[in-house]
């Protein structure tokens, strides 16, 4: 759906441009222009009726008149181009019915058939399904969610239950396998339903530790050579003792990257 709305919003940009291209035709010059150079200098001559005639600099606005009407022709064709392509593309374009297809057999028939499709709640549950490792190296968590799970802080119970509440799909602390010797568990890896793409969660909680904050520089540089990088598919909280975690950002940033 993200496709055909992008379509969509495409084409209504580029009707708009073709409509204000169109209304700058009115009233341009009807001569035709030529270029020469000489002596690494650029000179403009129109040419009406056969005939040849220079430009003078004080007189380059009837340049630009010629060579931004020469343009705007050539920019108005392209546009119907795609303009035309976006209408077949937003009239036929229809991902539903292949999810649809599937949703509608017998149970019987879908035990035997693997869909090529399938609508975006069943690829969450399918996600929502899956099984990790949990991290052994740290003792369970205190702190028990709305999902009846323990996580090991407060604040990770605050972005835990708000994730829960949002109906957005994610995973505690799953693990990411640097290289035979290393490997780091973020603390969610989440779904957005909407688009299928998943976002490794880390809440940095101690950001006035200085010892902390440098641990979290080099894990970030880390991180980035396995081409997790904040803002792509990387979420960062942040807090420190004067500034707690606020719920109210955190439903902003879930409103942001996740739904």
């Amino acid at each position: 759906m993200e496709l055909l709305e992008n379509a969509k919003k495409q084409l209504l940009f580029l009707t708009r441009t073709a409509q204000s291209i169109q209304s700058q035709q009115k009233d341009t010059p009807k001569e035709k222009l030529r270029v020469s150079k000489s002596n690494g200098v650029f000179q403009y001559y129109t040419i009406k009726d056969g005939k040849r005639c220079y430009i003078r600099k004080k007189n380059l606005k009837t340049v630009q008149a010629i060579v931004q009407r020469d343009y705007n022709k050539k920019m108005t064709l392209f546009l119907k181009e795609n303009i035309q392509a976006l209408k077949l593309f937003t009239r036929h374009y229809s991902p539903q019915k292949c999810e649809n297809y599937y949703k509608k057999l017998s149970a019987a028939r879908k035990l035997l058939i693997k869909p090529a499709f399938i609508d975006n709640e069943t690829y969450a549950q399918q996600w929502q399904a899956q099984q990790y490792k949990p991290n052994s190296d740290l003792p369970e968590g205190n702190f028990l969610t709305t999902k009846g799970e323990r996580v090991r802080s407060k604040s990770e119970i605050i972005i835990a239950n708000i994730l829960n509440s949002n109906g957005i799909p994610y995973h505690y602390e799953v693990p990411v396998t640097i290289n035979s010797t290393l490997t780091f568990h973020p603390d969610f890896l989440c779904l957005n339903k909407r688009t299928r793409q998943e976002f490794y969660w880390e809440h940095c909680g101690k950001m006035d530790d200085s010892e902390y904050s440098g641990n979290l520089v080099k894990r970030l540089n880390i991180y980035a050579q396995k081409n997790i990088i904040p803002g792509k598919n990387l979420i960062l909280s942040m807090e420190t003792l004067e500034q707690p975690l606020n719920a109210k950002d955190v439903e902003r940033i879930i409103a942001a990257y996740l739904i």
